[in-house]
């Protein structure tokens, strides 16, 4: 049966397949109602032609199976699978009214960073459950990110499209695997370098490295990648570095750069060993993050605070703030623990004491009351406890002072007291350290924690400047030689809005 001609027809008897919504080399998409429920769906055939391709039929049901397997609210819905009367495979699944990530950068451009960022938090969460139930993608791009509404949300993710998906338990079964060593499978612009070599045990790192590249796209509005052709293409995603985004966006967040150029390392050692990671980055632009992900609104936590509670799996971001940044990791619980024991055993000397009853009450009751070796000592032998920790290898010890001494310091946007000591994981991201204090010359830095720190910062007072009938003269004539100055004052609206940039590739592989 040609394509088009299905409008009509009901399938499986009972759905009634209403629209052609689009068709592509190995199949189409119509919309349907189920006649039962009066339910909107989509409704995805394989061409007929491919009916006898195992390995083609396999990766199309891959899509159902994965989607089912995983269940996560960012992952489009399936919600049936079959064979029609012609032989063609055939999937149902939620219809999705809006757009994908494709469309919206074609029609509007560069996101901005908060938009990018409400995004990517969805489409990784819901990447990360694929992981968890061992599912690695392998075939992500802007075209798989759709966004739909939902209650508030207006950028509300579903992830499409784990057609070629890897099943990790399904792939060591014995039997033979879906992709053999060297095939090369995806959308060559997205690839990782691993996936480009056509390296079979892909991890959730390659997915990591495309997730990147789509952040990286949606940033600046380029591919970090493109060549003529597909073999071009795949040479320079394996020898060469990419534009830094920064270049290629000014405005970019140095954090959000930072974040891009980590996911896209070409050695796969040396990104975000998982979307956790990754999402844990974004969090902190994500305006509202409880309409978008209809989890707690994490929009006042810090990085730092995110950032710590990585490496502690039993408490959540909104857990760690919930007392500030602490000066001393677990001292201030220890010394409250010690005393609270000293006082408790107070108590109980004092109880004994005045019931044991006799002519020698008064001489029993100090010696039980006021024992001070042992009040001390426990507080003593528990304030080394840091030090341990601090030798951690999965932590360092920062150390944090400024001059003058009402100088403000900034650990990843949050506010900690001058002087700081504190304790974070120990990575190879980088941090970013701002101090400030009126009347002084601002200090920033990215800093890496990958082994203890003690950082020490003088400002500079700020250089009063004096305006001048010379000074004002030359800024006029400067105005006049230049009438179209480089950069725009503050306060003034930017004379025109950049153009819109087009996605300028037509992937002859999606």
């Amino acid at each position: 049966m040609a394509e088009g001609e299905r409008v009509g027809t009901v399938l499986d008897g009972k759905y009634e397949l209403t629209a052609l919504l689009g068709e592509g080399g190995m199949g189409a998409v119509y919309l349907a109602q189920h006649k039962l429920i009066n339910r909107k769906l989509a409704v995805k055939f394989l061409h007929p032609q491919y009916a006898d391709n195992e390995e083609v039929v396999t990766r199309f049901q891959r899509e159902a199976q994965s989607a089912a397997r995983i269940g996560h609210e960012n992952i489009i819905e399936i919600t049936d699978m079959g064979t029609a009367s012609d032989g063609a495979p055939y999937i149902v699944m939620e219809f999705l009214d809006g757009d994908d990530v494709k469309g919206v950068l074609e029609s509007d451009g560069v996101f901005t960073v908060a938009r990018a960022a409400n995004i990517m938090v969805q489409a990784l969460s819901a990447l990360q459950a694929a992981h968890n139930a061992g599912i690695i993608h392998r075939d992500l791009k802007p075209e798989n990110i759709y966004l739909t509404k939902k209650s508030s949300n207006p950028d509300y993710v579903k992830l499409l499209d784990f057609g070629i998906s890897k099943f990790k338990e399904l792939e060591t079964d014995g039997k033979k695997a879906l992709t053999q060593t060297g095939t090369v499978l995806g959308t060559p612009h997205y690839m990782s370098p691993e996936q480009a070599r056509g390296e079979q045990n892909l991890t959730p790192r390659s997915d990591i490295y495309a997730m990147g590249v789509i952040l990286y796209q949606m940033m600046t509005g380029h591919l970090p990648f493109d060549a003529p052709n597909y073999n071009a293409l795949l040479i320079k995603i394996l020898t060469e570095d990419p534009p830094l985004p920064e270049t290629l966006n000014p405005d970019l967040p140095d954090d959000i750069a930072e974040t891009i150029k980590i996911a896209m390392a070409r050695d796969l050692n040396e990104r975000f060993e998982t979307c956790e990671e990754f999402k844990a980055r974004l969090i902190p632009y994500v305006p509202g993050l409880a309409d978008a992900t209809g989890s707690v609104d994490l929009s006042t936590v810090s990085r730092t605070a995110i950032r710590r509670a990585r490496t502690n799996s039993t408490r959540t971001p909104l857990e760690m703030t919930q007392s500030g940044i602490s000066q001393k990791k677990n001292r201030l619980p220890i010394i409250i623990g010690a005393a609270a024991a000293a006082v408790l055993a107070v108590g109980i000397g004092v109880f004994a004491a005045l019931n044991s009853g006799g002519s020698g009450n008064t001489e029993q009751a100090p010696q039980i009351a006021v024992p001070p070796p042992e009040t001390k000592e426990p507080v003593k032998e528990e304030l080394p406890q840091p030090t341990a920790e601090r030798e951690d290898e999965n932590q360092i010890e920062l150390t944090v002072s400024a001059s003058p001494a009402e100088a403000v310091i900034a650990i990843d946007g949050a506010e900690v007291p001058n002087p700081y000591t504190g304790y974070f994981a120990k990575s190879k991201l980088s941090h970013s350290i701002v101090v400030t204090a009126a009347g002084f010359t601002k200090h920033a830095e990215m800093v890496v924690f990958d082994t203890n720190k003690t950082l020490s910062y003088q400002l500079e007072p700020v250089p009063e400047v004096k305006a001048t009938k010379s000074t004002r003269k030359k800024s006029s004539d400067d105005q006049k030689a230049d009438p179209e100055p480089a950069t725009t004052p503050a306060g003034d609206e930017k004379p025109s809005k950049k153009p819109r940039r087009k996605i300028d590739y037509a992937d002859p592989w999606s």
